[in-house]
């Protein structure tokens, strides 16, 4: 703290007033004073949340975390374009002020073509490139304040794989972290949680997913995914098929008319 106030003591004072998001002041000085503010406020939610990931000893926030700081500046994000090619997905993000619809921040980021991701499924790789474009467009525009709440400036999500894996054995349980991705990435995927334990235990006679083991993890994940592709599929066609099936009705309705 008292490096902040050296800081803002360094800044003159007659400068004219200034404003981000919905963070505004009369000088930048007093503008420094409140995004001190905000950033406590905010490693209170990423800390309780647990929304970061240990690297290397360091705190990578994800984009939970990203996007948490910018709805705090009345800033959200934005889709404006995903494309593909050959497999690998391109996205590009605005941050839009919600008071005016003024863009502040604007990034692209791909997906697809480093491992495991070109394995993946293609819905996959386009919400991961989306994901990264948002943390991107988020960091270009407050990384000064995540490092104020104490954080690495990089969202976790731009970190390569290889530095993402826990430093631990593939026989070892998994830790909190990892378990509450399994969680969220089961919620997310809208898949019945009692089947995928029901796997679990079948495939490994483990009956609790966070006695799973690193090795298992990494199994398990990717096997969400593809279940979660083949549900998608499944209610396509059978979206299609009730459509067909409608359309026929209406046929032979209205021949029965005439």
């Amino acid at each position: 703290m008292k490096e902040m106030q050296q800081i803002v003591k360094s800044i003159p004072a007659e400068a004219g007033s200034v404003a981000l998001g919905t963070l505004q002041a009369t000088s930048p000085a007093a503008l420094i004073l409140s995004a001190s503010e905000m950033a406590r406020e905010l490693a209170a939610v990423i800390d309780k949340q647990k929304l970061y990931t240990v690297i290397q000893g360091k705190k990578f926030v994800g984009v939970e975390g990203w996007t948490t700081l910018a709805t705090m500046l009345g800033v959200t994000a934005r889709e404006v374009n995903t494309t593909e090619s050959e497999g690998v997905y391109v996205a590009v993000v605005e941050l839009v002020r919600m008071s005016d619809g003024a863009c502040i921040s604007r990034a692209s980021a791909e997906c697809g073509e480093e491992k495991p991701w070109n394995t993946r499924p293609k819905y996959a790789r386009r919400s991961m490139a989306q994901t990264r474009a948002t943390g991107k467009a988020c960091r270009l525009a407050f990384s000064w304040i995540m490092s104020l709440a104490g954080y690495e400036v990089t969202p976790a999500e731009e970190m390569p794989p290889i530095e993402v894996e826990a430093v631990e054995t593939n026989s070892a349980r998994i830790n909190k972290n990892q378990h509450r991705k399994l969680e969220a990435t089961i919620s997310g995927y809208g898949l019945e949680r009692e089947r995928v334990k029901a796997w679990v235990k079948a495939a490994w006679n483990v009956g609790h997913l966070n006695d799973l083991n690193v090795a298992q993890f990494q199994t398990l994940l990717p096997r969400l995914e593809t279940w979660a592709a083949r549900e998608y599929e499944k209610n396509a066609q059978d979206e299609a098929a009730m459509q067909a099936q409608d359309h026929e009705e209406i046929i032979t309705h209205e021949n029965k008319r005439g």
